[in-house]
């Protein structure tokens, strides 16, 4: 796509010596105002390539640390391959330099990438999630950060943790004209004390704030209202200054704007860790909580506030409180396929579901670093949820039947744990851990009817109309313990080992018992679960890290020693887990990984239990204290390349996994009522999938493109056959955007995604999405954005649905002037039904939600 107007100019940068220089930048500024500036970074060869426009002439800047710098002015005719540039090392001793450069893109350190954002984007931008997308190698996909392939675990302002790292909090409230640059740090560590020492690689988003909002209060206050009673507030408020800072964030809407639900604070239970893996800190809590799916009716509310200090040089103090309360209201209409080991049945079910759900967390981290060689964590974590919902449910089969279902709940869950680290000397440094959590939670579920319903499960009475109802307690306790020796041999030779001890006991109850016509209680005691489990695991690593030229090598192997009780029943296990790492850094930015380890995994306590739990009018499960544990073979491959990020990037990656013996479900299907048994199979589950995202940067554009394919081979039972199922699932994207000047911008995205199941057989449903994104500035003071999907949906009983979702807005705001008004307008078409289709287990699901109508906000925002 080269211009005809256009010349490329290469050469090699050297010093005195002829010795090539790595790094060196050159910016090449045009002197006439109506063309771009252009610039390139050297490679580990010392070559360099621009792109100028032909007779046009250019100040050419050339510096480097350590060399003197270079002014020319320069214009070319014609492509030139040779033009070589040698820099004079300095002599004179060096206090501080300064390089001054008015445009560079994108600037890349060994460890770090810098985004500087004037660069990418148009001034049109409201929150951080606007600037992001506009980023090249950076995705984001419901909220989860995905740069150079690999995800954001932690989110930084100014080199501090937000919401200990919370990415959906970040990207939807902090305001984009307050951002500078966006750094992407590699492995990154919150203490020089752990580099090259912690286990747990984060990927970490810092964002560095415009110097006159560096010890400022910022952020905004948004009030809207609207047709049809819709409204919002939203104050979104942050003051950060070297010692401290603090962010307070709130939201109350009532028309399906995101907001925090129990799932989203759930992922924040346990805090942070650089010994102990985030999953090993978490407990499953039960969830009556509804999703943050698209809403028929919603009501959200929630708040949160962030904070940090430096007390002085030794002591930190750091935490956060998240409160939220939602009312939403789902509305569904399905098609429901339920694969029989001789045939399909099929169901339509029609749901209306009103749901309340309150949930809070509370952090608070203390860190104490007393001396260079020691470093003490202590964190303390908090959660507590409520939760009650009706749902009535239509379901028709062989014959129609009406549902109602109640549910309440409530769970909490508390967590705190201590880390420490001590320098012996320069090659040893000790790490140790400790964790304790308790989590307590209690339900109540109601089923009733006019028509006999799980009359195979259950010894009903017959009455006019049959109520069930189920009880149900968890608590549970988890202590983890871990000592860990970190050895470095020498610059390219580290040994590391450990002891480590964990603990896990829980307790399960449930009784099931019928309500007849008088209000007597029929009590199925024989059914009922009173399940104690206990788990402990003691275990060594001994592990090596070895640097050879470009390989960077990890190999360790961890014997366990597992003892199991449940349900009366003792058992001991014994499994040495290996790891696999091994990076081969092919060039600068340039790098191929590969991973392999053997893991075992015991299942979900529900799955061990003695008697059946109900989980549905239609479904129970029945569980099977026989069981042990799963066992996989994993092997990932990866490769990435953004050493010319500037003008192309890739990346790559192939993941596969042998899971023999494998957990899964007997199925006994009777009409569309199922009992559900977990089973443990020796029988191989084969899943393979490939990703890869690949783009192009031109002078005004880019172009994206995303591949996703994952296969599954697996084995099913039921009613007692065993059943062969293969899944193929994929989704192609593509993605070009446009810059027509610097207030002007359109995005095109195109994705084409699909679902093909073969279980005797073959089913399928595919979805064609086409988007536009646009987003323009005019009149000087007028921004008009707008954003549209069309959906053309065909589901697995091959019927084709086409919807279309719009939305625009109209934004007025003066240069410097604290207040500015909006007109927001949400789905403009007034669709009503959105199509999702999925697979899980034997059900095939194709799901029309209902939504919430179209909305008109008039919106005014004042500024700080």
């Amino acid at each position: 796509m080269a211009q005809n107007d256009a010349v490329i100019i290469s050469g090699v940068v050297t010093d005195n010596f002829q010795q090539s220089i790595t790094n060196v930048t050159l910016i090449a500024l045009p002197k006439q105002q109506n063309l771009k500036a252009t610039y390139a970074i050297t490679d580990t060869k010392g070559f360099y390539k621009l792109q100028l426009i032909k007779g046009a002439s250019y100040n050419l800047s050339i510096s480097h640390l350590g060399y003197g710098s270079m002014d020319r002015v320069i214009f070319f005719l014609e492509n030139t391959s040779n033009y070589n540039i040698t820099l004079n090392t300095k002599s004179e001793p060096l206090d501080e330099v300064v390089i001054n450069y008015k445009y560079q893109p994108i600037e890349k350190s060994k460890d770090t990438l810098t985004y500087n954002l004037k660069a990418f984007t148009t001034g049109n931008e409201l929150k951080m999630k606007d600037v992001l997308e506009k980023l090249p190698g950076v995705k984001v996909d419901d909220n989860v950060i995905k740069v150079q392939g690999k995800t954001v675990t932690k989110l930084l302002i100014e080199g501090k943790p937000f919401f200990d790292g919370s990415t959906k909090l970040a990207i939807e409230n902090i305001p984009a004209d307050v951002m500078d640059r966006i750094q992407i740090i590699s492995d990154y560590k919150d203490s020089e004390l752990l580099r090259n020492l912690a286990d747990n690689e984060d990927l970490a988003l810092n964002v560095v704030l415009k110097e006159d909002k560096k010890d400022f209060v910022f952020g905004d206050i948004e009030a809207s209202l609207g047709l049809d009673e819709f409204y919002s507030l939203h104050p979104a408020l942050f003051k950060y200054n070297p010692k401290s800072n603090i962010s307070f964030i709130a939201d109350i809407n009532n028309y399906n704007k995101s907001s925090l639900d129990f799932g989203d604070l759930s992922r924040l239970v346990g805090g942070s860790s650089n010994l102990f893996k985030k999953n090993d800190l978490t407990n499953n809590l039960l969830n009556a909580a509804s999703s943050n799916d698209e809403r028929f009716e919603s009501l959200a509310r929630f708040s949160a506030l962030n904070f940090q200090h430096e007390l002085n040089k030794k002591f930190k103090v750091s935490g956060y409180a998240i409160y939220s309360n939602n009312d939403i209201v789902n509305n569904s209409l399905s098609i429901r396929e339920y694969l029989g080991s001789d045939e399909s049945i099929f169901e339509t079910r029609n749901d209306f579901r009103d749901t309340g759900d309150t949930s809070a967390i509370l952090n608070l981290k203390i860190d104490f670093n007393p001396n260079a060689k020691q470093k003490w964590m202590y964190n303390i974590n908090y959660l507590n949820n409520t939760s009650n919902s009706t749902q009535e449910s239509l379901s028709t089969s062989e014959s129609t039947s009406e549902f109602l279902t109640k549910a309440d709940g409530k769970g909490g869950n508390f967590s705190h744990n201590l880390e420490g680290y001590l320098k012996l000397n320069e090659n040893h440094t000790i790490g140790v851990g400790l964790h304790h959590s308790s989590t307590n939670s209690n339900s109540t579920e109601n089923w009733s009817s006019d028509t006999i319903f799980l009359q195979d499960y259950l010894p009903l009475n017959t009455t006019t109309n049959y109520l069930i109802k189920q009880r149900g307690d968890i608590s549970a306790e988890k202590f983890n313990l871990i000592l860990k020796d970190y050895w470095l041999a020498n610059r390219n030779f580290h040994l590391f080992y450990n002891v480590g001890y964990n603990y896990k006991s829980s307790m399960i109850r449930s009784n099931i018992s019928q309500v007849l016509s008088d209000n007597s209680i029929l009590d199925f005691s024989e059914l009922s679960n009173n399940n104690p489990f206990t788990l402990s695991d003691l275990n060594f690593g001994l592990g090596i890290k070895t640097k050879l030229e470009k390989f960077e090598i990890i190999l360790d192997a961890k014997p366990h020693f597992f003892s199991f009780s449940r349900a009366q029943i003792n058992s001991a296990n014994f499994f040495i887990s290996p790891k696999l790492k091994v990076n081969y850094q092919i060039d600068d930015d340039i790098d191929l990984d590969f991973d392999y380890d053997f893991t075992n995994n015991y299942l979900n306590d529900l799955s061990y239990l003695q008697n059946i739990r109900v989980t549905g009018f239609n479904s129970v499960l029945l569980g099977n204290p026989n069981l042990e544990d799963e066992r996989s073979h994993n092997f990932s491959l990866f490769y990435s390349n953004y050493k010319h990020i500037d003008d192309y990037f890739i990346d790559a990656s192939a993941d596969y996994s042998i899971n023999n013996p494998v957990k899964n479900n007997s199925v006994i299907q009777t009409g569309i009522n199922q009992l559900n048994m977990p089973v443990i199979l020796n029988l191989p589950q084969n899943n393979l999938s490939f990703n890869t995202d690949f783009g192009f940067i031109f002078n005004k554009s880019s172009v994206e493109f995303g591949i996703d394919l994952d296969w599954l081979k697996a084995n099913q039972i039921i009613n007692e056959k065993v059943n062969f199922i293969n899944t193929f699932d994929y989704n192609l994207s593509g993605k070009w955007l446009l810059k027509f000047n610097k207030k002007t911008q359109l995005s095109l995205k195109y994705r084409h995604s699909g679902y093909h199941v073969n279980s005797g057989e073959k089913s399928q449903s595919t979805e064609n999405t086409f988007s536009l994104n646009f987003d323009s500035k005019f009149l000087k003071n007028f921004i008009f954005k707008t954003d549209s999907s069309t959906h053309i949906v065909n589901d697995f009983s091959e019927n084709t649905q086409n919807y279309t979702l719009q939305n625009l807005y109209l934004g007025y705001s003066k240069p410097n002037s604290k207040l500015s008004y909006s007109l927001n307008f949400r789905n403009i078409y007034n669709n009503g039904v959105i199509v999702r289709n999925s697979f899980s287990n034997n059900l095939l699901l194709s799901n029309q939600i209902f939504t919430i109508p179209r909305v008109l906000l008039f919106e005014l925002k004042y500024k700080f």
